[in-house]
């Protein structure tokens, strides 16, 4: 019974914890309206919590009747998850191999001789750039996905972040597994052994560090670019189509540059394409030059102000 009286504040603390997180997901005008209401009226953490939650209910349930909320779902949650997600595991495999290399088989003599030197150069501008493209094809795949889908922007990075990790753990291993089996059965490639095997053969290699690329360069670049894209509604129309012009070049891009769909396609037998998947190449770094002008319009903006 000596507890019983510290129950009252604890799980009213709670309620208007649970009160803050989920007037969150309201627009900022009615959210302040919301918590206004609440002070004025005096109630207690339970019924603050009941007439919060009810009124998010109504807000999400009206955005779900819409034909966008089901089409973003649809037509880009899942298959720009599931795409980056195979790249993801990709760029990983590739990387993978170049740090067992140098990792596993680490020599301080070799530092003394200029060749190392210049093929580890050669090595670390190949990575570079491989992990700046997927940085980058994650980044323009959250911008797309949240200048599509401004009014439910928090549902969407959750669900997105669902189906990237549908994609590293299962999705993409099982999906790489398949391309393997369908290549040596359609096309009749022989059975080679992997060169890459004792790299592969390490839990940490072969599990771990796919994962850890996927979190770093595809989940916080993506998730950067989603919020990204829900602001995009502010800048004029022109620069917002310019914009949407160029994310999806940059998903074209991502498209044409995977061996598998040109397979699948047999885009190979199309040389118009190999030429559009040169000129798309440098369309790819897009995110760069973008969050750097937005940057400096930003600080400019201050300093005009500060006059």
């Amino acid at each position: 019974m000596e507890g019983e009286p510290s129950r009252g504040p604890i799980m009213t603390r709670i309620c208007w914890r649970s009160v803050d997180i989920l007037s969150r997901m309201l627009s900022s005008g009615e959210r302040e309206a919301v918590r206004g209401d609440l002070a004025e009226s005096g109630a207690t953490g339970r019924q603050a919590l009941l007439d919060v939650l009810s009124l998010v209910i109504r807000r999400q349930a009206a955005l779900w009747a819409h034909w966008r909320p089901w089409l973003t779902r649809v037509g880009l949650v899942v298959p720009l998850g599931m795409l980056v997600s195979v790249v993801s595991r990709r760029v990983a495999g590739l990387s993978a191999v170049y740090m067992w290399m140098y990792a596993n088989n680490w020599d301080w003599n070799l530092l003394g001789y200029r060749g190392f030197w210049y093929q580890f150069a050669q090595s670390f501008e190949e990575i570079f750039l491989v992990y700046l493209t997927l940085v980058c094809w994650s980044w323009t795949s959250g911008f797309v996905l949240g200048s599509a889908s401004r009014g439910i922007i928090r549902l969407n990075s959750v669900l997105f972040c669902v189906i990237l990790s549908f994609g590293g753990l299962l999705g993409a291993p099982l999906y790489l597994a398949f391309l393997d089996r369908y290549l040596h059965r359609t096309l009749g490639l022989p059975s080679l052994p992997d060169s890459n095997a004792p790299v592969f053969e390490l839990t940490f290699y072969r599990l771990i560090f796919p994962l850890i690329v996927q979190a770093i360069l595809v989940v916080v670049p993506a998730l950067w670019g989603l919020r990204q894209g829900a602001g995009v509604v502010r800048v004029r129309p022109l620069f917002r189509a310019l914009l949407c012009a160029v994310a999806v070049a940059t998903l074209a891009a991502m498209l044409i540059q995977i061996p598998e769909l040109g397979l699948f396609l047999k885009t190979y037998r199309r040389p118009w394409i190999r030429q559009w998947e040169a000129r798309l190449q440098f369309v790819v770094y897009w995110p760069v030059l973008y969050l750097v002008a937005t940057s400096i319009g930003r600080r400019w903006r201050l300093g005009v102000g500060s006059i």
